[in-house]
């Protein structure tokens, strides 16, 4: 009767998650750097880990669902499984040359929920972004005494269901080396439309549609480890690595031409042309995150009574991907693309890593994570012929739910960042991450334990 129980309530979980999707399918950018390939894929970033300049392979704790490190799910209490779920917020303004605009846009970033196997076997699955798209701009031409106004827009993104598995390849009493996976399906659209009216017309809604359309249906995988040694109680040392490899994304593509009294309602589109559904495989490419984390944990003495057990983490990271190898069989832009490569470094400290035990002598802002980063990138396309760059400070909290034994926590993620050439002629967006994210765990073991009749 408990395997029943048990299994009802992962049901459960996983009902909540794939209904969550027709929310996160809806997720979408506000920037025309996503006109790009697929989209792009920052910016909208893990509450936990966004404070700590997003180095995002070596969060790895029992307080954390990182998805982004497959090998991290063995890592969670036993008894303890959690349930994860982001919001985020992205602020940008955009100048080029005198021109300015702002941005805004608020997304469920994911739905996650993992959980320990046993002693040496961890597990998750749950819903999160894979890209994103969402621009817009417009261009006039002068045509004799009349103007012709062509409107460039996309919208869409895609989103993975994965399911992860990691385990211990060996651990000992101060050493310990785990791998893990994430098998997941890939689905969503992303669409590019260009319309073009005539000023002249009057309405100016007049005028002529190109619609362009990629369904995405296809598996994905990624892979990741990490090694951690203790040299003694105070110093210990994880390196981790993340792989994504080169794979082949199915598509179904279709491309429409139409006129249209109203450019803006779709329902009355007269075609001109239409090609139909055609299949392709967009080809992504491999992307290596390596990633180092140092802790030193030490005993303060704040009086007879009062002994805290304090943390300091040191994260740092650096991925590299080699989008010269990307391709898009539908894509007639041309465009190129360009090897890209990020830096990040983060500090976390914490107080007191004991709170649970010694709630009652500390207080609620001892047992509080503070965390402050900061990240460095080349972006994988150009601007006026100048690989673009991407620049931010990140600092976060962790909020400690302490109730009886229970792991939940609020985290909070804050981002200030720039992208751009560095040229105020060329297109450049300062933008603003508010990142906020919830992590649900049981009272002590409620959620696995075997009820008792007395």
């Amino acid at each position: 009767m408990k395997y029943i129980n048990r299994m009802r309530k992962l049901l459960f979980l996983l009902s909540f998650i794939v209904l969550g999707s027709s929310s996160i399918a809806q997720v979408t950018s506000n920037s025309p750097f996503s006109s790009f390939g697929i989209g792009e894929e920052g910016g909208l970033d893990h509450a936990n880990i966004s404070g700590i300049g997003n180095s995002f392979g070596t969060a790895i704790d029992s307080f954390t669902l990182n998805y982004y490190n497959p090998a991290s799910y063995n890592a969670l209490s036993t008894g303890n499984p959690l349930f994860s779920m982001g919001i985020s917020t992205k602020i940008s303004q955009f100048s080029e040359g005198s021109l300015t605009n702002l941005n805004t846009v608020s997304s469920i970033q994911h739905f996650a929920f993992g959980f320990k196997v046993r002693k040496y076997f961890g597990m998750a699955f749950g819903l999160k972004p894979y890209s994103r798209r969402g621009y817009e701009f417009s261009t006039y031409d002068a045509i004799g005494s009349d103007t012709i106004k062509h409107t460039y827009s996309g919208t869409g993104g895609f989103n993975e269901l994965f399911l992860g598995v990691s385990s211990n390849i060996f651990k000992l009493s101060a050493t310990q080396l785990s791998v893990g996976g994430n098998f997941g399906y890939v689905f969503g659209s992303i669409e590019n439309q260009r319309s073009s009216t005539l000023s002249s017309l009057g309405s100016g809604k007049v005028g002529g549609v190109d619609l362009k359309t990629i369904r995405a249906k296809s598996f994905h995988y990624d892979l990741g480890m990490y090694f951690s040694h203790k040299f003694n109680q105070s110093n210990e040392l994880m390196l981790t690595a993340v792989v994504d490899p080169a794979q082949k994304l199915n598509t179904i593509y279709s491309y429409g031409r139409y006129y249209s009294p109203d450019v803006n309602n779709t329902t009355i589109y007269d075609t001109l042309e239409y090609s139909g559904l055609v299949k392709g495989r967009i080809q992504a490419v491999s992307r290596f995150t390596y990633g180092l984390r140092y802790t030193y944990s030490r005993h303060v003495n704040k009086d007879a009574n009062k002994k805290l057990n304090t943390a300091v983490a040191v994260h740092a990271s650096y991925s590299t991907a080699d989008y010269t190898k990307y391709t898009v069989p539908f894509d007639t832009t041309n465009a190129s693309f360009f090897k890209s490569t990020k830096f990040t470094v983060g500090l976390e400290y914490i107080p007191e890593t004991d709170f649970i035990n010694n709630k009652p002598i500390t207080k609620y802002y001892e047992r509080m994570r503070y965390r402050i980063g900061a990240y460095y990138g080349t972006l994988p396309y150009q601007t006026s012929g100048i690989q673009v760059t991407d620049f931010g400070t990140t600092f976060g909290l962790g909020l400690p739910v302490v109730i009886k034994n229970s792991l939940s926590s609020i985290n909070f993620g804050f981002t200030v960042g720039q992208r751009g050439i560095g040229n105020k002629q060329a297109l450049g967006e300062t933008y603003y991450g508010i990142n906020f994210g919830v992590t649900i765990a049981p009272l002590g073991d409620n959620w696995f334990q075997k009820r008792k009749l007395n």
